[in-house]
């Protein structure tokens, strides 16, 4: 069964990291399943907890573990995969001494965004007996290209294949072998191309589906809801939706006017200033049980949510 997975966006220094740390210690109460999942270069899930994670979930309680994403891990692993189906597509690899130039492309731009996709496909696929997933994303910058990057490869991607079929009908290449009844493509880029199309149509879609739910992060501050408005209208581009509003270190209950406007078709939470640093399990328990009305508020925020 898919696990529900939260996302947890926003800009830099508003809380992501304490907000996905409080939802995922009060939703692992409820017996099931939770991993919490750091997408953010900075780590701060480790501060939080007080220990050191890593790309094998760490348990903190009986429900719920913990993994951060080592971004220069999956850059190797994706500049390794590549490698690999240049070498396969193209026997003569060798002749565009491509295996040199794999070093100055780990610094190539969009390497990253590439990188945590892989690393969140990995991560679904080995997730299935979680009941939820809870991504402690990067700042907004990062975030947007992640959410973006299916839906403007596929573009890419879908042009290529035009591309191909076109070169195959020119050259009069013979892409396609047939066996009785079962018709077999024997044009390799052709196949890649398919096969990458499948992969980037099956993420976008698990972007967009009932499973999936975002909560934006922001304090009441001019910087941050500006930012969380540019935020929203992004998503949209792409047809993805927000589900709850999380307003952290705000006054209870209070939610200014102008953000209640911008954001009518989404739950908002205000979430009060602890009264001591929420450092350690213990005081985020202490936490999310006087709040625990707010965090059924995160829960209730998605519709399709349990």
């Amino acid at each position: 069964m898919q696990p529900d997975l939260l996302f947890f966006i926003g800009k830099g220094g508003v809380g992501k990291s304490t907000l996905s740390a409080t939802t995922a210690v009060h939703l692992s109460k409820s017996s099931a399943k939770t991993l919490l999942v750091s997408m953010d270069p900075a780590h701060n899930q480790r501060d939080i907890f007080e220990g050191t994670f890593s790309e094998t979930p760490r348990r903190v309680n009986a429900c719920l573990a913990i993994k951060e994403v080592d971004t220069d891990y999956w850059i190797r692993k994706y500049l390794k995969e590549t490698q690999k189906t240049i070498k396969k597509t193209y026997s003569y690899e060798s002749a565009f001494n491509l295996e040199s130039h794999f070093n100055i492309l780990q610094f190539s731009p969009g390497l990253e965004e590439y990188a945590l996709l892989l690393a969140f496909e990995s991560i679904v696929q080995a997730s299935q007996d979680n009941t939820r997933i809870i991504f402690d994303m990067a700042p907004t910058a990062l975030s947007l290209r992640f959410f973006s990057l299916p839906f403007i490869t596929l573009v890419w991607l879908e042009e290529l294949l035009k591309l191909r079929d076109n070169i195959i009908e020119k050259k009069e290449i013979i892409s396609k072998i047939k066996f009785g009844k079962k018709v077999v493509e024997t044009d390799t880029i052709k196949v890649r191309l398919d096969s990458l199309i499948s992969r980037y149509q099956q993420v976008g879609s698990l972007f967009r589906s009932p499973q999936t739910h975002i909560h934006l992060v922001m304090n009441n501050d001019r910087m941050s809801f500006t930012e969380a408005v540019r935020i929203k209208e992004k998503l949209l581009e792409i047809g993805m939706h927000i589900d709850g509003v999380l307003i952290n270190k705000g006054e209870y209950g209070a939610v200014p006017d102008e953000m209640a406007i911008a954001f009518k078709e989404q739950r908002t939470t205000v979430f009060p200033l602890a009264a001591d640093r929420l450092i350690g399990l213990l005081s985020i328990e202490a936490y999310t049980k006087t709040n625990a009305d707010l965090f059924r508020d995160i829960v209730n925020s998605g519709s399709n949510f349990f």
